[in-house]
């Protein structure tokens, strides 16, 4: 197939115009000018978006698609207060059905929105049904939980029997699926989307998991292989419960008779303690960093997940963005959950990011459009140490494409389309999206699912969650 537009943004080299891509049996054979590229590969089946900028999917490289469910049920809470009513909702009110439902809605959102990589904590693994039905790439981390050091090892053996499961149902995928896909995909393509998959494991946060539990749960990881995914450094509470025993969550311990003894550390330092920060590690979100703990995460090999308008949006603060580029730390773009952030839109991402203040208080040159765009693709893909096969478009990597309309009137003039895409697109300008040379989503449509079917599901969970609100009162 070759794809053509009215530009080719392939991230690793300058934007070209009137070009084209040629993609074979998945992969990216050619990126080039549309007469060159056309003349090479003659009967190749052509699409053409004559407004649009084509470029690799964005990589979002921390979502929570399991609490997409969520959107707008949790606002005006400070965080502690905000984690306790997402964990009552979530283990309280909503059942098994209803969370697939979450994470489905997630994945379409996702695919609309021109990601199509994701890196996604999952507690009940429906994720992994979401990702596969949709077609999405993805890096899915079976969380673990269990703050009191004595439930370690049992822990321990209940995430390996989950990872277990989910392994056998990757396997078994799709004769087992457990969300139903309407056509649209070849049998071909459905057997291929399970080698897109790779499973991993979240421990999820140093205030959720034990010393103990950390330590069995890297070393199961580093044994298996498995990337690994730590929440760190994301509030102040986190800072006042490693630091000196203060604050709501060391509340919160003394009330569930967890035992503490503040390291007196910063969140990664007292991590780095422990001995599991390490490469195939991916910390999320990593605010409040003191002056040592940037060079932990250069020397250690540590990634980061940068979600920046999730962060302004929990009151958390920001990135040191600077001092991250500074160290030569390997960093992308998150979105978090739309329950934090409202809508998985990595436009919106970049634009946080390039408007980042770390630049702006030490009187630097800040982050570049062409800079921003690649934290949202080939900068995620390293994070996630995937960049060989995804993140620019380039002969040889995985054919994972999207078009962007940039006809719109918030875009135009287009006088670089590197610009149009950081500073003026929208989500909602994708018009395409394809990975490993399957398309995805076109014309409006995500293949493969009804989504007024999914709609209907949508609001019987949506009342399912006021009436619990309203028990409440």
């Amino acid at each position: 197939m070759i794809l053509s537009g009215r530009w080719v943004v392939p991230v690793s080299s300058p934007p070209l115009e009137n070009g084209a891509i040629a993609v074979e049996r998945g992969e990216i054979l050619e990126a080039g000018l549309l007469e060159t590229v056309r003349k090479r590969y003659p009967r190749h089946e052509s699409k053409h978006f004559p407004n649009a900028a084509l470029m690799p999917g964005l990589v979002n490289v921390h979502s929570h698609l399991e609490l997409t469910v969520l959107r707008g049920y949790l606002e005006g809470l400070d965080f502690w207060n905000w984690i306790r009513s997402l964990t009552r909702a979530k283990y309280e009110v909503l059942n098994e059905d209803d969370i697939l439902v979450s994470a489905l809605l997630g994945a379409i959102e996702a695919v609309r929105a021109g990601v199509t990589t994701l890196a996604d904590p999952m507690d009940i693994g429906a994720s992994l049904d979401a990702v596969l039905a949709i077609g999405l790439r993805g890096i899915l981390y079976q969380e673990v939980f269990s703050p009191k050091p004595g439930e370690a090892e049992q822990a321990l053996h209940s995430l390996q029997a989950k990872i277990s499961v989910l392994e056998a149902r990757l396997g078994r995928w799709p004769r087992e699926a457990r969300l139903q896909i309407q056509g649209c995909a070849s049998t071909e393509n459905l057997s291929q989307r399970r080698q897109r998959v790779m499973l991993g494991v979240s421990p999820h946060a140093l205030f959720t998991v034990s010393a103990p539990l950390f330590q069995k749960t890297a070393a199961f990881a580093a044994d298996q292989n498995y990337p690994v995914c730590i929440h760190a450094a994301e509030s102040q509470a986190e800072t006042q419960l490693t630091k000196d025993g203060s604050g709501p969550m060391m509340e919160s311990f003394r009330q569930r008779g967890i035992a503490w003894n503040p390291p007196g550390l910063s969140p990664v330092a007292y991590l780095h303690s422990l001995g599991i920060l390490r490469q195939r590690t991916l910390l999320v979100h990593c605010i409040r960093l003191e002056p040592a703990d940037y060079a932990i995460l250069h020397s250690q090999g540590v990634s980061v997940a940068h979600c920046p308008k999730s962060n302004a949006r929990l009151r958390h603060g920001f990135m040191d963005l600077r001092r991250m580029r500074e160290h030569h730390i390997s960093l992308g773009l998150g979105s978090d959950s739309v329950a934090s952030n409202n809508t998985m839109d990595l436009f919106e991402e970049m634009r946080f990011a390039a408007s980042n203040p770390s630049w702006l208080s030490a009187g630097a040159e800040g982050l570049s459009a062409q800079e921003a765009l690649r934290l949202a693709t080939l900068g995620g893909a390293e994070a996630l140490g995937l960049s060989q096969h995804i993140g620019s478009l380039e002969a040889g990597k995985q054919g994972d494409v999207i078009a962007v309309d940039l006809s719109m009137p918030h875009c135009l003039p287009v006088f670089s389309p590197v610009d149009a895409l950081v500073h003026s697109a929208r989500a909602s300008d994708v018009q395409f999206s394809m990975v490993a040379g399957e398309v995805l989503f076109e014309n409006g449509r995500t293949c493969g699912i009804l989504e007024p079917a999914l709609q209907d599901s949508v609001q019987r969970v949506r009342d399912k969650l006021l009436n619990a609100r309203s028990a409440d009162y």
